[in-house]
């Protein structure tokens, strides 16, 4: 016992003997290493002539990509955004592209952190406290370096998580928010209804700054924010082996194509622009029987609905209309609708149930409506409004007649079914 209590003591010993010559295997410290990157970071930030394009994703990602500039210099930021911030509650109203300069910090906390640390009311607009809100929009002033350098900075929310990307600016800030802003302009107000990859068409909709699509039997919904050049998917888009990350608009075809050309988003035709409606197309009526621009069972119908407006809530009907949910994602995420305007003089409901629209054969324009699910209000005026909404589903699939192919501001749908029903429907 003796003999092996001596072996534990000297063992102890040379243990401790030889400490203090042991190589510190991990070099730095945590605190060394944090603040190594620390000053990496501030160099890679203020070291850029232009700046910064900033990929920023509000709340859920339910707005989509909204795109940023960002100028880091001497302990501040310069921001400027593609999209006018309407922030009067707190100190005013700003143009897309204005700048507003605040301070920013790179900390040691749970990792490193970039700080947005006083007001911006640009960034700080979405998650500011608005009402009983208090915490706005659901977005982040804080972000954890994921990864950092010349080419890319990717970040992620402390609160919220979701990821924030920067790439380095060529051009001023005003010249890139004026592409930015024209490419919105130019692809934004046309819904797509289908990508190529590698010649195979897989349908989808690519409308407001969400591409959703089918990959691997599971839906998917894919966020996004306009470029300079095209359009940048918050995650890379995977579908049949094909990866991209970025799509760039082409001016002669008005697609979207992948650098190796193999992913492209083709323009949409008269149907498929008809079927991903951007905004509205309304039934035409008025206060006489000759004004009713559809057969004479919608006619009814739709005078039916006018009528129990006025009886039962004491409300007048002031449109009706299929396309593009007039309510934003935030109030009603169901984008494409069959929709009932109800109000009085000065403010107004709106009544809505999803529907989706395809195209089945695009030689013969024909299309198909089929409902999705009750939205906004609908189950309130289901006993009102549902008849409207029974005949146009009963009597789908529906051939389309425009005025105009190319700039169509008028359509008339006919039932495959049976040619007697039918209604008129003007942009």
């Amino acid at each position: 016992m003796i003999k092996r209590f001596l072996f534990c003591v000297c063992g102890l010993g040379l243990l401790a003997s030889c400490s203090p010559e042991t190589e510190n295997v991990f070099g730095d410290s945590p605190a060394q290493r944090q603040q190594k990157a620390t000053e990496q970071y501030y160099q890679i930030l203020e070291g850029n002539e232009y700046g910064w394009a900033v990929d920023f994703y509000p709340s859920d990602l339910e707005y989509g990509g909204i795109a940023y500039t960002a100028q880091f210099m001497d302990g501040q930021v310069t921001l400027a955004c593609e999209q006018p911030i309407d922030n009067r509650s707190v100190s005013g109203s700003y143009a897309a592209g204005q700048e507003v300069t605040s301070d920013y910090q790179i900390v040691n906390g749970r990792g490193v952190m970039l700080t947005f640390d006083t007001y911006n009311p640009l960034l700080h607009y979405w998650s500011q406290p608005s009402g009983t809100d208090f915490d706005g929009y659901a977005s982040d002033y804080e972000f954890t370096f994921v990864s950092a350098s010349a080419s890319e900075v990717v970040l992620r929310g402390v609160k919220h998580g979701n990821l924030l990307r920067m790439y380095p600016l060529s051009e001023e800030s005003a010249t890139y928010i004026n592409k930015v802003v024209s490419m919105r302009q130019q692809v934004g107000p046309d819904t797509r209804k289908r990508i190529v990859v590698d010649g195979t068409t897989i349908p989808a909709t690519i409308m407001e700054n969400h591409m959703e699509y089918d990959a691997d039997g599971q839906s998917q919904n894919m966020p996004y924010v306009y470029t300079a050049k095209g359009l940048r998917f918050y995650q890379p888009v995977t579908l049949a082996g094909v990866s991209a990350l970025e799509l760039q608009y082409d001016e002669q075809s008005k697609s979207l194509r992948s650098d190796d050309g193999r992913m492209q988003l083709p323009y949409p035709t008269a149907l498929e622009r008809f079927c991903g409606a951007s905004t509205q197309w309304h039934f035409v009526y008025g206060k006489t029987g000759a004004n009713y621009e559809m057969c004479d069972e919608m006619s009814t119908l739709l005078k039916n609905v006018s009528s129990q407006l006025g009886r039962l809530r004491y409300e007048t009907l002031k449109d009706v209309y299929i396309g593009m949910n007039k309510l934003s994602r935030n109030d009603d995420s169901h984008r494409i609708v069959m929709g009932w305007t109800s109000g009085y003089s000065s403010w107004a409901y709106e009544i809505c149930h999803g529907i989706s629209m395809d195209v089945i054969d695009e030689q013969a324009s024909a299309i198909s409506i089929k409902a999705t699910e009750s939205a906004n209000l609908y189950y309130n005026y289901a006993a009102i409004v549902s008849p409207m909404l029974a005949f146009v589903l009963d009597n789908s699939p529906y051939v389309l007649t425009f005025n105009d192919q190319d700039n169509p501001t008028e359509v008339v749908l006919t039932s495959q079914k049976d040619s007697s029903k039918w209604f008129r429907l003007k942009k």
